[in-house]
């Protein structure tokens, strides 16, 4: 699973106050700090790491692309698929894969720089199995900055021109659009629950439950019917009208409901063989509980 709050713990706010960076700004620091870390030496590494993680954090629009990658990212799953055993080297030497997409570059690389920073990889470790090339650290991190560096920097430098010159959206607002559907997705999800619950502690919960199975198998089977498509949508909303106000705790509203699908299934009596009489019955349970 993603590593709990791993974004949230690496971005520090701005002081106030600081000036904001525009897009072209925030890229060029990037690129900037990007290059200084596949320019720079194996002993420097470290510097050159914070400096890089730094440019990210003071960057709105990069951090909204990390987070937008980071979403539903499982990093212990893409330790398994991209650091692996290698195929020529002894047993306890590894290789790098590189991930399929930039999606998947992104999310996976940002968090081994992370891990590295936060001292959680043992670099030099880390280098020597999966980067190793003849022994020496030199060789295994000029590996290590040209199969996994180079390409993230290349990664970011595309995403972010496009989103500079316009062709992908913003994604400091994909970002917020995502936050408000999840939102909206959880405070639903909430509701559906809260609302089992109370159906649950009612005597005529588990008549209802039926009741929505058999009109949920009439929908499916009004779909799969040789009928025209009008035809369709008229037994469909019928069938819908009665789900919807089985809970609703008005007697009329379920009766008129009933009613309405009852003529349906009169109208159509093989596609609904049955149907009126185990619904009534459980429908006695649904009115008497209200």
């Amino acid at each position: 699973m993603p590593r709990e709050g791993g974004m949230g713990n690496f971005i520090h706010k701005r002081k106030e106050g600081e000036s904001k960076l525009t897009k072209r700004e925030e890229l060029d620091l990037f690129l900037e700090k990007s290059d200084d870390f596949i320019g720079g030496s194996y002993i420097l590494a470290d510097i050159k790491i914070v400096g890089l993680l730094k440019a990210i954090a003071s960057s709105d629009t990069l951090i909204a692309i990390f987070k937008n990658c980071l979403t539903d990212f499982d990093y212990e799953l893409a330790q398994k698929k991209y650091l692996v055993k290698s195929k020529y080297l002894p047993d306890e030497k590894g290789e790098f894969l590189l991930p399929p997409n930039s999606r998947e570059l992104l999310a996976f690389v940002f968090n081994i720089l992370v891990d590295i920073d936060a001292k959680r990889i043992d670099f030099g470790a880390f280098i020597n199995k999966y980067f190793y090339e003849d022994g020496s650290y030199s060789s295994g991190y000029a590996s290590f900055i040209n199969s996994m560096i180079k390409p993230f920097r290349a990664a970011v430098k595309t995403i972010m021109e496009n989103v500079i010159e316009g062709r992908v959206q913003d994604p400091v607002d994909a970002l917020s659009e995502e936050e408000e559907k999840r939102t909206r997705e959880r405070e639903q999800a909430e509701k559906e629950k809260a609302k089992e619950i109370e159906l649950s502690g009612k005597a005529y919960g588990e008549s209802v439950k039926k009741i929505k199975k058999l009109l949920l198998e009439d929908k499916s089977n009004i779909k799969e019917a040789r009928l025209s498509e009008k035809t369709k949508a008229e037994l469909t909303l019928a069938v819908d009208m009665l789900a919807n106000v089985i809970e609703s705790g008005d007697k009329d509203a379920v009766e008129y409901a009933f009613v309405a699908y009852k003529y349906c299934a009169k109208a159509h009596k093989i596609l609904f063989f049955g149907r009126t009489r185990k619904i009534k019955s459980l429908l006695k349970d649904v009115t008497n509980g209200i």
